[in-house]
């Protein structure tokens, strides 16, 4: 069995410490767990939080268009002779102080009230799916960046696998066991790890910039060594049938509630509102025989007489029945897209099992093994250098490739669970 000289060794030396390093890390430092994020995420959203606010305006404007409108005050001079300008001179002079007030057709008020405290409910539901949203983006990232680094570590050791081998390459030439371009070609691959690891170094910490954009400083930190725990959805048919309790849906169905409250607006258009005078007016000077003139007290009641209703009332009744169509045929569209893609990504999760399955009990360790016979053959004289690289190759490309499929699979059960209409 061929013994690695001093330069393999330290190296494979200085592999294992900075292992030792990332475990004392992730024993010691602080951990950032896709929970965490999850949740500093969701606490520095400012959409959440503005739409917190309207909510809490809303609320409270529904409690204020209950109420009658406020009464208006008259104050002023009836009959004023012009000649004079007395008070007391003419019998009809009077000082007139009133309050009037307005009560709206039928039950506009009521059903005001309703349509915002249906806005109100259709806000919460789009705070609850925004929140959703925000949840599956920062899963999404987390494990793009847990991706990466798992990536790293897999390069890492076929750069120890490629430095040793490059050197046993280097001392069967010196002994005429193997050829120059045999070196080379050693080298070249070493090269190749070396940008492929340069470059997942880059896509991590583009990934850590966008994952900062919804936690801050807390995407820097390390990660757990696990890879994320997420739920497994349920199944496909049951998704499906609890579609209609999704947050987005539900914003619709509040959204057309809301336009049918409207309709019933519209209809109070038909019916007459009113408004009450009430007037009281004093008088100044003396009757013809010494006795003062009697103040006078006057109520009017005004009302609507809706008779014209063709091209006002109707038409405004029919804009809002046309309304509330368009806004179902939007809710039954986005219902329609939310079960598409619950049967796709279904599908895909299937298949991604299914070939999680095979890599895990075939192709890795086959991979495996033939990269051992092909580096013992190597060494026995009786394989070439390019057989063994393409075994090594072959090994590591496989393995990248199964770590890239288990993150598929994660980020595939998380966007189930999002379309489920669950953050855990």
């Amino acid at each position: 069995m061929y013994q690695p000289n001093t330069r393999a060794a330290i190296h494979r030396l200085i592999t294992v410490g900075v292992l030792l390093l990332t475990c004392a890390g992730h024993l010691f430092a602080d951990v950032l767990t896709i929970v965490q994020a999850e949740q500093i995420a969701v606490n520095e959203d400012y959409t959440l939080q503005a739409l917190q606010a309207r909510n809490r305006s809303m609320s409270e404007l529904s409690v204020a268009s209950q109420s009658l409108p406020d009464p208006q005050l008259k104050l002023g001079l009836a009959n004023l002779p012009v000649d004079s300008f007395k008070l007391g001179q003419e019998p009809m002079t009077q000082t007139v102080i009133g309050v009037r007030q307005m009560f709206p057709r039928g039950d506009t008020r009521a059903l005001s009230s309703a349509r915002i405290l249906e806005d109100v409910a259709q806000n919460e539901a789009n705070a609850l799916d925004h929140e959703y949203r925000i949840r599956l983006a920062v899963r999404e990232v987390f494990i793009r960046i847990y991706l990466h680094q798992e990536r790293q570590k897999i390069l890492q050791q076929s750069l120890v696998i490629f430095s040793e081998l490059a050197d046993i390459t280097r001392d069967y030439y010196a002994t005429g066991r193997a050829h120059q371009q045999d070196v080379v070609q050693a080298r070249l691959e070493i090269s190749r790890v070396e940008e492929r690891l340069s470059r997942m170094a880059q896509q991590e910490e583009e990934a850590r910039a966008r994952l900062a954009e919804w936690i801050g400083v807390a995407a820097y930190q390390q990660l757990g060594p696990q890879w994320p725990e997420i739920d497994q959805p349920l199944p496909e048919q049951s998704i499906v049938d609890r579609l209609s309790q999704h947050p987005s849906l539900r914003a619709w169905q509040h959204e057309i509630l809301k336009s049918k409250t409207s309709e019933d607006i519209a209809r109070q258009a038909y019916k007459p509102g009113f408004a009450v005078d009430l007037a009281y007016g004093g008088r100044g000077g003396r009757n013809i025989d010494g006795s003062d003139r009697s103040d006078f007290l006057s109520v009017f009641v005004t009302m609507d007489i809706p008779l014209f209703t063709s091209n006002r009332q109707d038409r405004l009744l029919a804009s809002s029945v046309a309304q509330t169509s368009a806004i179902e045929f939007a809710r039954d569209n986005t219902h329609r897209a939310m079960k598409a893609r619950v049967k796709e990504r279904s599908a895909t999760l299937a298949r991604e099992k299914e070939r999680l399955e095979l890599f895990e009990d075939s192709l890795l360790p086959q991979a495996a093994f033939n990269a051992e016979a092909a580096f013992e053959g190597y060494q026995g004289a009786v394989g070439d250098l390019t057989t063994l690289m393409r075994a090594r190759i072959s090994e590591y490309e496989l393995k990248l490739g199964h770590a890239a499929l288990r993150a598929d699979e994660i980020i595939t059960r998380a966007r189930l669970l999002y379309l489920q209409g669950e953050i855990s």
